[in-house]
């Protein structure tokens, strides 16, 4: 018998003010999964590619959960020391001007 596909998520507890991660069947969320986004690591990475999970691709991986948290939670980002290719900016984008 092989073992259920697993699933990770990533979440904020505002309670305790911590980033957590659990695993659940994923089963459980498949619906969730098929109404989101799903991002290829490593991110240049074809359909069925065996290409290698690097350290690098595993920091990336390991800062966007945190940035995605950081949108939807403020008081999280003074935490954050973490080097980003630019400077973030949490302000909500205004839209173009015509």
């Amino acid at each position: 018998m092989s073992k259920p596909e697993r699933a990770s998520i990533v979440f904020y507890d505002a309670d305790t003010q911590q980033l957590k991660i659990c695993t659940i069947p994923r089963s459980r969320v498949e619906s969730a999964i098929e109404r989101g986004m799903a991002l290829t690591i490593p991110p240049d990475a074809p359909e069925n590619s065996d290409a290698p999970v690097t350290d690098e691709d595993a920091r990336k991986l390991g800062g966007m959960a945190i940035l995605v948290q950081a949108i939807a939670h403020p008081e999280l980002r003074a935490r954050l020391q973490i080097t980003t290719e630019a400077p973030m900016e949490w302000d909500t984008p205004k839209p173009p001007t015509e």
